[in-house]
């Protein structure tokens, strides 16, 4: 394979995200789009040079669509998933792979089935904040890690919510401001501290009304590394704030706001510590979701994960983000759950 050819499913907010990043990819091409709204479809066609599909099932028998970009909301993702697994297609699919690990483990078996590839998108990690601290990490510049936490405290109207049926339901969203908007930063925590051990926490439902999901969530959680963390989400606070994720250690600490580097301190400074300090005023690429989901929001983070996608699949390799990694963030958010359920610390 020397070129890769995607089709999209879903031809909603943010599939013109992905075929943007695509259009930048020069061992990519978007072939194809398939929606069951011919309106969306055919305007999504027509701007990015694709053919128009409204039964997506006649888009997965093109031989010059090799991978999928899966843009549909969340609960949706397992049955669709499969069909294109089964058709012999490769699979990158928007965050949360699904609503529940349940659902992720049948698609990932499909995908295994198949013997195709699967990638999550957390186009978070790619950027050079986050990329920098976890250098940081695997060289041991932190020394023993204390705490990490994350910070998503954002504002979605009623009206947001309103928007579609399918918004705040706990079967296509099966969460609200951890499982729909602040599963990037807890997947870079988890990625910054490795796998957490127990969580204990509350859940509430306080600025909204008709949703089924919370707009407000705390936890504390214990890694299995000893150190210990703070989640804190919510859709409720107006204006919104930058999200956070915060990482500290005995010898070093680092902040990233909305993917840049707030903070980068070191108690043994090196020479390119002034180069990475630089980056602090440069401005990222990934836009904020503090207010809007999708105003602000820049395609360069998924273009990157996107080339990676690509380039795994010329060099027949696996995803960096595969269907295991991205199952992570859901199993600690489910577990959150269940915490805010039960009143009681949940053992992962």
């Amino acid at each position: 394979m020397s070129k890769v050819g995607f089709g999209i499913i879903g031809c909603g907010v943010i599939a013109p995200i992905h075929a943007d990043a695509l259009s930048r990819i020069p061992d990519a091409k978007l072939v194809a789009v398939s929606d069951v709204v011919e309106k969306n479809v055919n305007a999504m066609a027509e701007k990015y040079g694709a053919v128009p599909y409204t039964d997506m099932h006649e888009m997965l028998k093109r031989d010059d669509v090799h991978a999928v970009s899966l843009c549909v909301p969340s609960g949706m993702r397992l049955e669709m998933a499969e069909a294109c697994a089964a058709a012999g297609k490769h699979i990158i699919a928007e965050k949360p792979l699904e609503v529940n690990c349940e659902r992720i483990d049948k698609l990932i078996a499909a995908v295994d089935k198949a013997g195709v590839r699967l990638a999550s998108i957390f186009q978070y990690r790619y950027a050079d904040g986050p990329m920098h601290i976890r250098r940081a990490l695997d060289e041991g510049r932190f020394g023993k890690l204390v705490l990490g936490d994350a910070y998503i405290k954002w504002f979605r109207s009623q009206e947001y919510y309103d928007s579609g049926k399918w918004r705040g339901t706990k079967k296509l969203d099966g969460g609200g401001a951890l499982m729909n908007q602040g599963i990037h930063q807890i997947d870079m925590l988890l990625w910054f501290m490795g796998n957490a051990k127990s969580v204990t926490a509350q859940t509430a439902l306080v600025g909204h009304t008709g949703i089924e999901v919370e707009d407000l969530a705390v936890a504390m959680i214990q890694f299995e590394s000893g150190a210990m963390g703070v989640i804190e989400g919510s859709t409720a606070i107006w204006p919104g704030h930058p999200a956070r994720v915060e990482v500290h250690g005995t010898n070093g600490s680092a902040v990233i706001e909305d993917g840049e580097l707030a903070m980068w301190k070191f108690q043994e400074e090196r020479s390119e510590d002034e180069s990475i300090l630089k980056s602090l005023d440069k401005g990222e690429t990934l836009g904020s979701g503090a207010s809007d989901p999708i105003k602000s929001l820049k395609s360069e983070g998924h273009r990157r994960q996107l080339a990676d996608f690509v380039e795994s699949l010329i060099a027949n390799r696996p995803a960096k983000i595969d269907g295991r990694e991205g199952r992570k963030a859901v199993e600690l958010i489910e577990a959150i759950y269940r915490s805010a359920e039960t009143g009681k610390t949940v053992t992962l």
